[in-house]
């Protein structure tokens, strides 16, 4: 064993398989920045792992080059061209992870895989696509992603939710035989306390929201809270993001009468930084279920206390009235009594540090890996039980029959 920097055991190599994480394509977003961070734990547990992208790498593949985590472009320009060739997806993906593919979604991929003669193990991994399938409206495109899910299930060895909550949602549909949950994890050592510093003469609070600025992520229910809580706290929002919400919110909040209090930052690549600006955390979701919260987590590692909603997997993140406090979906009068909550400093030090203290216990990417590692050494025991019963069944009944 040999210490990280964090001070946690790292094991040595032990695990020796070849491995394809495989991916759509390389749109920088908070899954695939974790599975960027996914790739590189497994590899230091031992596994030789290298990112398959389906179609275009980039921009991902800058950070991947920076952090020496391989990866290969398929050059595929839609996931029919999947469909279109098989035999020379399953080819790729034998070359590259001949033991094992990591599949980010579950879905037709698995099929093409197994229709082109691919003959390694299949782990699908379940991130809250099924929610938008089951929110859109049933037309002919939500019926082919359906199918495609259902074939995919017969095609994996195993599938995984990243919560609880994900969980009981995919086993209420068409699932695979093994079926399992594995937490997303963070990096402490990327994600970590602030450096103490002169305190911010500016707002006693500092409130950070971080995410897609779309209907029911509840950023409108928040700038609302910030006006209610503004009449009895000094506070300021920072917004870090973009979306097609962005000029319907800067018009709220001057309709509100709190535009210099929000500030819309726009994309923000150095998200520890941002909270490190930030005093709390916001995740107000609304109508949008959150299939797990890496922007919850990103926060809590960052040692800042959490206001959030009930709204799909954020309670499994956060122990309300300990790392957090959570409110109803949509409680704006809430959301403003629990923002005036943590203008007070002690509780914000206290509820940060033991939202650190979780997710690091609870949320290690390390452990994410390990997960992982150990799903694939369980499913090659099964597989090779199931391949010593087939070879000995023939011998058994001719022993039998004499």
């Amino acid at each position: 064993m040999s210490d990280t920097p964090s001070g946690r055991a790292m094991p040595e190599s032990d695990s020796g398989r070849t491995l394809a994480l495989v991916l759509w394509n390389g749109d920088v977003g908070g899954a695939e920045i974790l599975n960027s961070k996914l790739a590189d734990q497994l590899r230091r547990l031992g596994a030789a792992v290298t990112i398959v992208f389906v179609g275009t790498p980039w921009p991902l593949a800058e950070q991947l080059a920076r952090a020496d985590i391989p990866y290969r472009s398929l050059g595929f320009g839609r996931g029919r061209d999947v469909l279109r060739h098989p035999r020379r997806f399953a080819s790729e993906i034998t070359r590259i992870g001949a033991d094992g593919a990591l599949l980010m979604e579950r879905g037709f991929m698995a099929a093409a895989l197994r229709a082109g003669g691919y003959r390694g193990l299949i782990v699908a991994v379940e991130h809250g696509a099924l929610l938008g399938e089951l929110q859109s409206p049933f037309t002919p495109r939500r019926l082919l992603r359906e199918i495609g899910r259902v074939t995919g299930t017969w095609a994996n060895d195993s599938e995984i939710a990243v919560s609880d909550f994900m969980f009981d949602k995919m086993r209420q549909h068409a699932h695979a035989r093994s079926t399992g949950r594995i937490y997303n994890g963070i990096d402490p050592e990327v994600y970590k306390l602030a450096v103490e510093s002169v305190p911010d003469p500016g707002p006693d609070l500092i409130v950070g929201f971080a995410g897609r600025l779309v209907a029911g992520k509840g950023a409108d229910h928040l700038i609302r809270a910030i006006a209610l809580a503004g009449s009895r706290i000094p506070v300021k929002l920072l917004i870090a993001g973009d979306g097609p919400e962005r000029s319907h919110l800067a018009a709220l909040a001057h309709e509100l009468g709190v535009a210099c209090d929000v500030e819309f930052l726009g994309i923000v690549n150095d998200m520890p930084a941002f909270w490190q600006r930030c005093d709390i955390a916001a995740v107000p979701s609304d109508t949008w279920v959150e299939s797990f919260s890496m922007v919850t987590l990103e926060a809590m590692s960052c040692g800042k206390a959490i206001v959030a909603t009930r709204a799909g997997a954020i309670p499994e993140l956060i122990v309300s009235g300990m790392t957090g406090t959570l409110v109803p979906p949509g409680d704006v009068d809430a959301l403003a009594g629990a923002l005036i909550l943590y203008a007070e400093p002690e509780l914000r030090s206290r509820h940060g540090l033991a939202a650190r203290s979780r997710a690091v216990e609870r949320f290690h990417i390390e452990d994410c890996a390990r997960a992982y590692i150990d799903l694939f050494d369980e499913l090659t025991s099964m597989r090779d039980a199931r391949a010593l019963r087939l070879v000995g069944w023939p011998s058994r009944r001719r022993k039998r029959a004499a």
